[in-house]
């Protein structure tokens, strides 16, 4: 374990080693089959695809479909949202699409305006709110039987290979409202990602959409590695929310929720006041990136950040969602921090969908009340692994600020 390992987490290579060691090793603790190959496969797509990052603005792309025809675990994946496997054990939902491989082909990000028959299939796949078969021939055999790579940003994956040719055999059912959207050619992707939303169309859908080439007006689309869609489109929906709540009356009391799931313990903190989120999260003793303990924190004061939040990274942004929806639903404005604990118990990365999931979980759950943030953190910090910090963080010391009479020695004397 290198020191960069919290600040890379896989996915930077900053220790030249590939692959990434931590994560073979995390490959290595879960069940394996019988190793075997396939040059073709005729099966399942959750709905999923894969939009990668290397080499941008050349990419490769392609959709996920399982060699098993009748891959059940595939099947019932609600429209492909991974939030169908919150509380799930963690053995599980590492491994569930294992049998998934992904079939990509370099293409340029702008090859939306032109796309080829392999990325017509991804965009169909994309359009999906349910599993579609799928056909796919690679260039050369694909060795299964192996465990999946990780991403800390999106679910597991299966393996992957050059694809020749892809082709939707099955039904896509696609909503009314994806349709018409993805047809709109004057459309900016913000607004589109807003309409969405606002017919009910799920964040998985659509940072599918949106990595597919199929958001924002006609000569302007592009393919958005897959990483990049998911932050972009969690940044876009709590963004539009925010512009909801700054309006409505502030909340009357300081309020904390709590929820754990697979070794991650959160604890929030709402308070009144103008709009402000501090995400802080601790990397704890033997968890998956550091073996002696390690907080980040990102924040935004007043308005929601433009700079990329590059220390918490894609979590902050599915932090912020959920607290934004809890707000919005509640009709209340505020601030909030947010304290991540990462244990030993989550030593698979899975993806930013378990931090959104499980603070909608917390902001479902009812609060504690307290009448100042001073008692809030009293009751938090003996709660967390690294209570000083908390007690120092910036969102905890932010509203101590020095009286003006402090300035003056002395009153000046009446006249």
């Amino acid at each position: 374990m290198y020191p960069e390992c919290i600040e890379c987490r896989g996915t930077k290579g900053m220790c030249n080693i590939q692959p990434c060691p931590l994560l073979a090793e995390v490959r290595g603790m879960l069940p394996r089959l019988e190793p075997t190959s396939v040059g073709e496969i005729s099966g399942p797509s959750p709905p999923s695809l894969f939009v990668g990052r290397y080499g941008y603005p050349e990419v490769r792309a392609g959709p996920s479909a399982s060699w098993l025809p009748e891959d059940a675990v595939v099947r019932d994946t609600t429209d492909g949202d991974p939030a169908a496997l919150f509380g799930r054990p963690i053995e599980e939902v590492a491994a569930r699409h294992a049998n998934l491989i992904t079939g990509g082909r370099r293409m340029p990000v702008r090859s939306p305006a032109s796309p080829n028959e392999v990325l017509e299939a991804t965009q169909v796949i994309a359009m999906s709110s349910g599993s579609v078969d799928v056909e796919m021939d690679f260039e050369r055999p694909i060795p299964i039987g192996g465990s999946p790579t990780f991403d800390s940003m999106s679910t597991p994956l299966g393996p992957s290979g050059e694809v020749r040719r892809a082709e939707v055999v099955g039904h896509a059912s696609i909503p009314r409202k994806v349709d018409s959207v993805a047809g709109e050619s004057d459309l900016l992707a913000t607004e589109a990602v807003g309409e969405l939303s606002g017919s009910g169309i799920g964040e998985a859908q659509i940072s599918r959409l949106l990595s597919s080439g199929l958001l924002g007006r006609e000569g302007s689309r592009r393919l958005v590695p897959t990483r990049w869609g998911i932050t972009a489109t969690d940044d876009m929906l709590s963004k539009r929310l925010w512009r909801s709540v700054r309006d409505h009356p502030p909340l009357d009391k300081v309020l904390v929720f709590e929820a754990t799931y697979l070794d991650n313990r959160f604890h929030v903190i709402l308070t009144p006041g103008l709009w402000a989120f501090h995400m802080l999260e601790a990397w704890t003793r033997g968890s998956v990136w550091t073996e002696s303990g390690r907080v980040l924190g990102d924040w935004e004061d007043l308005e929601p950040r433009s700079e990329y939040a590059h220390r918490v990274t894609g979590a902050y942004y599915s932090a912020r969602l959920a607290v934004l929806e809890h707000m919005d639903s509640i009709r209340r404005s505020g601030a909030c921090l947010v304290w991540r604990d990462i244990g030993p118990g989550y030593w698979a990365p899975v993806g930013v969908w378990l931090i959104r999931e499980t603070m909608r979980e917390a902001m479902r759950a009812r609060p504690r009340r307290f009448d100042s943030l001073r008692e809030a953190i009293g009751y938090v910090a003996p709660r967390v692994s690294a209570p000083n910090d908390l007690r120092r963080s910036w969102f905890a010391t932010r509203g101590k600020q020095t009286r003006l009479d402090s300035f003056f020695d002395a009153r000046p004397a009446m006249e």
